[in-house]
């Protein structure tokens, strides 16, 4: 059941909308040399900028969050609408056991989620781990755990990117702390809705082979699938990468069958999947072989990145976005398809937009591209916010 403000701002979506008929264009604003990672409904912006995790807001400009105490890095990856923001960053920490019989191991550095809020500043959440499994003890300091995305209860998630050949997404909640998903060799946890249902990848073998997007909910997962329908000999290969507050989930999925996947060989095909509809190709943009989806908001709007190169994580690096296509930003709807970004916005700007990385509840979307040949962060904002697509 959708919460008291979505379905406030989807009855001012349908009566607005229809009133609209021109193409969705958008205004750029330039947020300067930066990289962007999100954007909430309040057009609060997170991201990187020289190592350090920043937020932007129109009337104040960026703001650096800072590091931990004694720590060298940070990065921010997702922002909640209470301002609440996400990311990973180095400095001591705690790596709290997984089962009662272990020990906590304390680390002088860690590299850890934190939560950063405008009040309390920046505060490590530590990690998890088999800390006395073959006596490997302090070697779980140097297990690195990346946060990518918050809800609006504070829960926060992400994944490691490898131990002993072996990956792990957790879920930290406010109320109880860290966990891990462990249904199988590798899991990674990439997405979370306000429903705190959780979205990622897992994998039954090593180094992420046929590996599969799936969703977690209380613990329980459910099997997303591939394109090519059920896949029991694991031939195809799918990723979560988005989930909006109705359950939609976006990502990508390969198009040919291979014995190892996934793989450079493969051609990946961005996705919508619903519970009702299961799995659905969103197909490319005109030219381009390979697509994937990265983000939904609340209305089903899609973005994503469409080209013909596809760089895909090294072996036992499953977490995050396990394939990159490298090309052209989109935004796909259901009434008018996939568009390239690039179309949307005024000619003569200066601007090439590279990558899309977040759309929020108005349609406002963040990514990274050029202006005049440098590199930038835009934040797009739709001419007329109630257009229904």
């Amino acid at each position: 059941m959708l919460s008291k403000k979505p379905r406030v701002l989807l009855v001012l979506a349908l009566c607005f909308g229809p009133a609209v008929a021109m193409a969705q264009q958008y205004t750029v604003t330039d947020l300067g040399p930066l990289a962007p990672s999100a954007i909430n409904s309040w057009g609060q912006v997170v991201g990187d900028y020289k190592g350090h995790a920043f937020i932007w807001t129109r009337l104040g400009g960026r703001r650096d969050l800072g590091f931990l105490p004694g720590g060298t890095f940070s990065s921010a990856a997702g922002i909640n609408d209470l301002g609440m923001v996400t990311g990973t960053a180095d400095g001591p920490g705690t790596v709290m056991p997984h089962t009662p019989d272990e020990q906590k191991v304390i680390c002088s550095t860690l590299t850890q989620p934190f939560v950063w809020t405008p009040v309390k500043g920046m505060k490590g959440l530590g990690t998890i781990g088999f800390a006395s499994f073959n006596n490997w003890g302090m070697a779980w300091c140097s297990a690195a755990f990346l946060a990518t995305g918050i809800n609006v209860l504070g829960n926060v998630i992400g994944y490691n990117p490898d131990i002993g050949s072996y990956e792990w997404g957790f879920l930290w909640k406010t109320t109880s702390g860290m966990s891990l998903f462990t249904n199988g060799y590798q899991t990674a946890a990439n997405g979370i809705n306000d429903r705190s249902q959780v979205l990622g990848n897992h994998s039954f073998a090593f180094f992420d082979q046929g590996s599969h997007a799936v969703l977690w909910e209380n613990q329980l997962i459910t099997e997303l699938g591939t394109l090519a329908g059920p896949d029991p000999d694991w031939l195809y290969c799918s990723g979560g990468n988005g989930i909006n507050d109705q359950g939609q989930v976006v990502g990508w999925a390969s198009t040919t069958a291979m014995y190892y996947c996934p793989s450079a060989g493969d051609v990946p095909h961005a996705f919508l999947w619903t519970s009702g509809s299961g799995m659905r190709d969103l197909g490319t943009l005109s030219g381009d072989s390979s697509s994937s989806a990265s983000k939904i908001n609340l209305f089903g709007l899609v973005i994503g990145s469409s080209g013909n190169t596809v760089k895909w994580q090294s072996e036992g690096q499953l977490g995050g976005e396990l394939i990159q296509v490298v090309g052209r930003p989109f935004i796909w709807s259901e009434r008018t398809g996939m568009r390239d970004l690039n179309a949307l916005i005024p000619s003569g700007s200066g601007w090439v937009l590279n990558s899309a990385a977040d759309i929020n509840v108005w349609g406002q979307i963040v990514g990274s591209g050029t202006r005049n040949g440098q590199a930038h962060g835009y934040l797009l904002t739709p001419v007329n916010p109630f257009q229904v697509f």
